[in-house]
C-alpha cells in the first residue's frame, strides 16, 4: 500500500481490518484479494473484531467480538453535514432508548417506551441523525459489564458514525467569528466546518483535524479506524474513572455568591455576568485572536459588544445565558457534572434541530429561547420530542417514499 496508490471505488470493493488476526484485507474491483499484516498490534481490550470499508456505499461495517454488527457512514471531505433532521439525546434518554432495544420491560412509562421505539425506527431507516458527543463517552465510561456493553452498542448503532463536534472546538470557532466580525476582518475558513459531522475524532478535544489532511492514504486509514475505536470505547465493559472538576464548581459558586451579596441594577448585573464569562475564558479569546490575526483587547474593553456578540452565536448565546441564569440566581448550587451538561446541551441546542435534555438544563434552555422569541427546540421527555417530530412531519425513508408514491 504505497503512498502513490490511487484510492478509488473504480479499483476496490472492500478494505477490511481484522483486529483478531491483526491483518488488512483488500478486495479489488475484479475480485482479487490481498492480505498483509498490520504495522501495529490491536489495542488492549479491543471489543471490535473487524471493520470493513465498502467503497461503493461509502459505509463502514463493524463487527464486535460477540458477533454484533453495525453500520457507520464514512467521512468524506466533500460532504458538508447531514441531510436529515438532527436529534441530540442526553445520556438519560439514551439509556431509555437502549433499554427499549434490549429489554423493553425496563422502561416503565408506556409513553416513553413508545417514543423510544419511534426514535429507533426513525434512526434505523434514514429518518433522523442521532449524533454522539464527548459527554456521552464521559458519562458512559464509569459504567461496566453488560449494561455498558448494551448501552454503548445501542448508541453506536443508532448514531451511525455521526458526532457533535467537541464544544470547546465550536467555542473556539464561534469566538473567532465574533472577533473577525468586530474587527471587520475576513471570516476564517474553519468557521464553516459542520458541527454535526462524521469527521474522525471531531468529538474529541485533540489536534486531529481530518479536514486538513490532503494525503488520501493517511485520511483513509483514519476514516477506516474511527468507528472501531469509538465503538470499542463505548462497549468496553471495564469501567473508567469518573471525571470530576471540583475547582470549576467552586469557582462558579463563588460568582453566584458574589452576586447574591451585591445590590446593583439588573442591567449592571447582566454586564458584570458577561464580563465574568469572558474573563474566566480569556484563553479562548487569545487563542481565537491568534488564529484570526487581530488584537482582541478593544473587543474585551467593550462590554456592550460582549453582550451583543454573544447573543449572535448559536452555541455561545445559549451557554452564556445559562451561566448568567445560574450566576444571578442566589439559589443555584453548582455541581461538578454541570459543566458537561451545560456545554453539550448548549452546543446541541444551537446546532441540532431537536434536543432531548435532562430536566434542569433543558428547562433553562427552553426559558432562554422563549425569552428571545425563538420556538424552543429542547424537550424534557422522549414523548415530547416525538410529538414535535410528528408535528413537523419527520418520517423514515420508507414512509417518505410511500408518501411520494401516493401523490
Amino acid at each position: 500500500m504505497a503512498d502513490r496508490l490511487v484510492l478509488s471505488a473504480d479499483l476496490f470493493q472492500y478494505w477490511a481490518i481484522d483486529f483478531v488476526r491483526n491483518e488488512l484485507l483488500v478486495v479489488t474491483a475484479d475480485g482479487q484479494r490481498h492480505t498483509e499484516a498490520l504495522s501495529t498490534p490491536s489495542w488492549p481490550n479491543n471489543q471490535v473484531a473487524q471493520s470493513v470499508f465498502d467503497w461503493e456505499r461509502w459505509w463502514i461495517f463493524s463487527t464486535t467480538t460477540r458477533g454484533d454488527m453495525l453500520i457507520s457512514e464514512a467521512y468524506s471531505p466533500i460532504t458538508t453535514g447531514p441531510r436529515r433532521p438532527t436529534v441530540y439525546l442526553d445520556q438519560n434518554h439514551w439509556s431509555t432508548v437502549a433499554w427499549a432495544m434490549v429489554d423493553p420491560s425496563k422502561v416503565t412509562r408506556k409513553d416513553e417506551l413508545a417514543a423510544a421505539l419511534r426514535i429507533i425506527e426513525l434512526a434505523t431507516d434514514a429518518g433522523i441523525v442521532l449524533p454522539l458527543s464527548s459527554s456521552h463517552y464521559i458519562e458512559t465510561g464509569p459504567l461496566y459489564g453488560e449494561r455498558r456493553y448494551h448501552l454503548g452498542l445501542a448508541m453506536a448503532k443508532l448514531s451511525g458514525g455521526w458526532q457533535l463536534r467537541h464544544p470547546t472546538a465550536v467555542w473556539d470557532n464561534e469566538v473567532a467569528v465574533i472577533l473577525a466580525r468586530y474587527a471587520g476582518a475576513p471570516l476564517p475558513t474553519f468557521s464553516e466546518l459542520p458541527v454535526i459531522t462524521t469527521e474522525p475524532q471531531a468529538f474529541l478535544a485533540n489536534d486531529v483535524r481530518a479536514y486538513e489532511i490532503d494525503n488520501d492514504w493517511e485520511l483513509l486509514q483514519l476514516v477506516l479506524s474511527e468507528p472501531s475505536i469509538t465503538l470499542s470505547c463505548l462497549i468496553d465493559i471495564t469501567p473508567e474513572p469518573k471525571i470530576i472538576s471540583p475547582a470549576w464548581a467552586q469557582r462558579n459558586q463563588e460568582i453566584t455568591d458574589y452576586f447574591a451579596g451585591k445590590g446593583i441594577s439588573n442591567k449592571e448585573r447582566r454586564l458584570q455576568a458577561a464580563g465574568f464569562f469572558w474573563t474566566d475564558n480569556i484563553q479562548v479569546v487569545a487563542r481565537a485572536a491568534t488564529r484570526v490575526g487581530i488584537d482582541a483587547s478593544p473587543f474585551l474593553q467593550d462590554p456592550r459588544a460582549l453582550v451583543q456578540q454573544l447573543d449572535s452565536m448559536p452555541f455561545l448565546s445559549n451557554l452564556s445565558a445559562l451561566f448568567r441564569l445560574r450566576h444571578l440566581d442566589r439559589n443555584t448550587r453548582w455541581k461538578e457534572n454541570d459543566l458537561i451538561d451545560m456545554m453539550a446541551l448548549s452546543c446541541a441546542a444551537g446546532y441540532c434541530d431537536y434536543v432531548a435534555a435532562e430536566r434542569h438544563t433543558g428547562t433553562q434552555l427552553r426559558q432562554i429561547m422563549s425569552a428571545r422569541g425563538t420556538p424552543p427546540n429542547t424537550f424534557l421527555t422522549l414523548a415530547e420530542l416525538v410529538d414535535a417530530l410528528d408535528r413537523d412531519g419527520v418520517k423514515t425513508a420508507v414512509e417518505s417514499a410511500s408518501s411520494a408514491d401516493g401523490m
